[in-house]
């Protein structure tokens, strides 16, 4: 599974609650692999009197006839790449249910090797004999772990080596390689186990003392991590303690099975919108409008990545593993289980901010934790220079996990100027004139601090209908910027020669217009300010 477009997922800074950040976007960087496009027998017809009314009406006919041929390969694809990993996720979890019910657990090992085995077969199943590379890569990064014994410094140089080891694999032997990419978003989620592992490890020894919190994991215990079969293969990122905590199931098979059902289902509704229903629209609204051309384009990607999300929310129902984090977003839903991704918000964002914190919640979270939280508390200039340099530092790190697609880079940089603006706009807005308008969802009637705020006064009032249309022009603007965005990274990454070139051509067409757009929210920001 191709990881390269979403993993990141795009983390931001929140102004209205210092404890977040604005970020990257793009996140589990995950896309599916699109079905083999169906050929579809087009006939010549010449424009003029009844020819041209069978023309508009073979475009409809041609619309629905290749729907038609695309969502039956489409599902086959779905159902031959998804049976495995679900089957293999249940019977690691059945095995270690198995051995947990034992009267005396006497030892972890035997669940470790358990899902060191499963996680394995099912990389097996979907790399062959590329899982050799991965197991290679998972060895050195052990032996990088030994520098935890210098302590918190050697956490930090274990993240530069992993993270630039993840830039070098591409540069000097993958570049070239039609295969990275599925095996850089695995690789992307080791490297981020290796790091959260070693920062959690030497969490207590401020100063860079010499002392670990805990004991460094044994090899056994180390691979079964790695290679959980919840996480190995699509993630997303948990943490060690988190994977020691979910060694033996705790919930009930009946319901993982109602959790299980209706993820199913999403994964099958997301594949034929990418695959079939966006790109059908996207040449049915060819010659009428642009900005539909980039919507369904864009829609495409989302949905590839919705339905990786929503994958490795089943994976991980199917495991019986949880979640990192204790925020109302990384909350369990008592329909899907643990939420990797929230469609809902990111089609109707309440802001850029809302959106790119919902792409990939995991991927937030840890980025959040090991990467902004240190640099902003490293930082020895002023409170505003520390928040530029944690957003620089994980842009960074976001766009090297990545791997090297000039694409990702504009899209990460261009969501992070454009969050950043509305924040700041939208914060001054809402003090300036007591209304609930800024980029963060309501938190309700009792906590809301502003006057005029529709929970409190009602959608009686005037003010509330003016707060509810302004929030509904920054949502429209947010999705123009989401389809202007996401329009660039259909297609391969590893495209070369002059189509590669052209990979801006939406952009030009538009006239950059989201460009301007997000300066001049900066620009009116200054102004009022």
């Amino acid at each position: 599974m191709d990881y390269q477009y979403f993993e990141e997922e795009s983390d931001y800074i929140d102004l209205d609650e210092e404890e977040e950040l604005d970020e990257e976007a793009v996140g589990l960087d995950y896309t599916y692999g699109k079905a083999a496009e169906v050929d579809v027998e087009e006939e010549d017809y010449y424009v003029g009197g009844e020819e041209e009314e069978l023309l508009d009406g073979y475009g409809v006919l041609g619309l629905l006839e290749t729907l038609k041929n695309c969502v039956e390969p489409s599902l086959l694809q779905v159902l031959q790449y998804v049976a495995p990993m679900l089957l293999l996720c249940l019977l690691c979890r059945l095995l270690c249910l198995l051995y947990s019910q034992r009267r005396r657990l006497t030892s972890l090992a035997p669940l470790h090797l358990l899902h060191c085995a499963c996680g394995l077969v099912l990389l097996h199943c979907s790399l062959g004999h590329r899982l050799l590379l991965l197991l290679l890569l998972a060895a050195v990064g052990y032996l990088l772990l030994q520098l935890l014994r210098l302590g918190r410094r050697g956490a930090r140089l274990l993240a530069i080596l992993t993270v630039g080891s993840q830039f070098l694999y591409e540069l000097l032997i993958w570049r070239r390689r039609s295969d990275w990419p599925q095996l850089r978003g695995i690789q992307m989620v080791v490297n981020m186990k290796l790091i959260s592992l070693g920062f959690d490890l030497t969490a207590s020894s401020a100063g860079g003392g010499p002392q670990l919190q805990a004991r460094i994991p044994g090899p056994l215990a180390y691979l079964g991590y790695i290679y959980s079969p919840a996480t190995c293969a699509l993630g997303p990122w948990v943490s060690f303690a988190c994977y020691m905590d979910c060694l033996v199931p705790r919930n009930g098979w009946l319901v993982s099975l109602r959790r299980l059902v209706p993820n199913a289902l999403l994964c099958i509704l997301a594949v034929i919108v990418s695959n079939c229903v966006a790109p059908a629209l996207s040449d049915f609204f060819g010659d009428s409008s642009h900005f539909l051309v980039m919507y369904w384009d864009a829609l495409s990607v989302r949905s590839s990545h919705y339905f990786v999300g929503i994958m490795a929310q089943a994976l991980l129902v199917a495991s019986d593993q949880r979640l990192d984090g204790i925020g109302a977003s990384s909350k369990e839903s008592d329909l899907l289980g643990p939420l990797v991704a929230q469609p809902w918000r990111i089609e109707w964002p309440r802001s850029i901010s809302s959106l790119v914190r919902s792409w990939n919640i995991p991927m937030h979270e840890w980025l959040k934790r090991y990467i902004y939280a240190p640099s902003k508390l490293d930082a020895s200039s002023s409170s505003r220079g520390r928040i530029l340099l944690a957003v620089f530092c994980t842009y960074l790190v976001s766009s090297l996990l990545h791997g090297m697609d000039l694409r990702i880079y504009l899209v990460l940089i261009s969501l992070a100027v454009f969050a950043e603006g509305e924040s700041l706009l939208r914060r001054h807005l809402a003090t300036a004139l007591d209304a609930c308008i800024s980029a963060n969802h309501c938190p309700g009637r009792q906590r809301c601090r502003y006057g005029h705020c529709p929970s409190k006064r009602g959608w009686n009032s005037i003010s509330s209908w003016l707060v509810g249309m302004a929030n509904l022009a920054f949502t429209a603007l947010a999705i123009f910027h989401l389809a202007y965005l996401g329009v660039v990274l259909v297609g391969d990454a590893l495209e070369f020669g002059e189509e590669a070139d052209n990979f801006l051509w939406h952009w030009q067409q538009a006239g950059y217009l989201s460009h301007y757009i997000g300066v001049a929210t900066f620009v009116l920001y200054l102004f009022l300010s």
